[in-house]
């Protein structure tokens, strides 16, 4: 993989790709996503990670808000910027790099570019920091107990299966994660479908598999469902939605692997450089509902809160 990414620079730099300038990734989740969002970073660019379900218009509204030098797409666009396949970068896996350093840059420059939901209007962009995107890692690498330099060469791989999308921070967070540790990511094809990811998970032995709810209400609803062998899962955090105390109880009875340890629900958002809080499956079953403790350097206070305790939410982090 560092290979292509290495192979992949100098392919960037030919269509004007250099240090500071933003590169719009619009895509499905696929190998050469990956490449794009890292050889962008070691050219000294920064990547703006599209949604690839936006409207025209709001594609449109997003390259007019931030006028990248470039867009890599996987399919043909109509938009007011300098336009590129993303996949001929494919052929990057097949070629051999130099290995040139990636520039040296601020901590407090800018990193990545993602974009909100856009459920009170036009998706609105956030630009993270390199300090924040390292931290963030920190924080998950923290309380996994997965620092690198922790791992050995005996210890397991992590084998992950990616069906959140990268361009969400919480897809990009897990993204990261695996890269550090050399864990294996297993790449679902298309929309999400329920059956394919029952195949995968047998097939490949995954072991993590981040969700929101209803990606995990549809694979327990699956026909097939107990057909398949879903022991090697240890890990299966939520979030992105709430979490109910039924799907955690159904969950706990469709998979024995997951009932002791391994199931666990997560908080955050893009504007603070990914998650803020996570409760593991002893905190889920004393406090149902829970979205668990603040990581290790997320300030949490709730302003004025009410008799119940219920305020504004008010959150800190790099």
């Amino acid at each position: 993989f560092r290979n292509a990414v290495a192979a992949a620079r100098p392919m960037l730099a030919a269509l004007g790709i250099g240090a500071g300038d933003r590169v719009m990734v619009f895509g499905y989740n696929s190998p050469e996503w990956i490449v794009a969002l890292w050889a962008a970073w070691c050219n000294g660019a920064v990547p703006v990670l599209a949604n690839r379900w936006w409207s025209p218009a709001e594609l449109d509204h997003a390259v007019g808000l931030l006028r990248p030098r470039l867009v890599l797409s996987d399919t043909e666009l109509a938009v007011d910027a300098p336009t590129s396949p993303l996949g001929d970068l494919r052929t990057a896996f097949d070629a051999v790099g130099d290995g040139t350093p990636a520039p040296d840059s601020d901590g407090d420059a800018p990193a990545v570019v993602l974009f909100t939901s856009g459920s009170s209007g036009m998706p609105k962009a956030v630009e993270l920091s390199r300090r924040s995107v390292i931290c963030n890692q920190h924080n998950i690498l923290a309380r996994n107990g997965r620092f690198p330099h922790l791992l050995t060469a005996e210890s397991p791989q992590a084998v992950s299966l990616a069906t959140t999308p990268m361009f969400h921070v919480g897809g990009l967070s897990s993204l990261l994660t695996h890269f550090l540790t050399g864990g294996k990511i297993v790449i679902a094809e298309g929309r999400f479908d329920a059956g394919q990811i029952l195949r995968l998970i047998e097939r490949e032995g995954i072991q993590i598999w981040g969700a929101v709810p209803t990606m995990a209400i549809r694979l327990l609803a699956h026909p097939d469902f107990d057909s398949f062998d879903l022991s090697s899962l240890k890990s299966w955090p939520l979030g992105g939605a709430p979490v109910t105390t039924d799907l955690l109880d159904r969950i706990r009875a469709k998979v024995p692997s997951l009932r002791k340890r391994g199931l666990s629900n997560t908080w955050g958002m893009t504007e603070a450089g990914g998650f803020l809080t996570a409760g593991d499956a002893r905190e889920l079953g004393v406090h149902p509902g829970t979205v668990g403790r603040p990581y290790a350097v997320v300030e949490l206070r709730i302003a004025d809160p009410d008799p119940d305790g219920v305020g504004e939410v008010l959150a800190r982090s790099p």
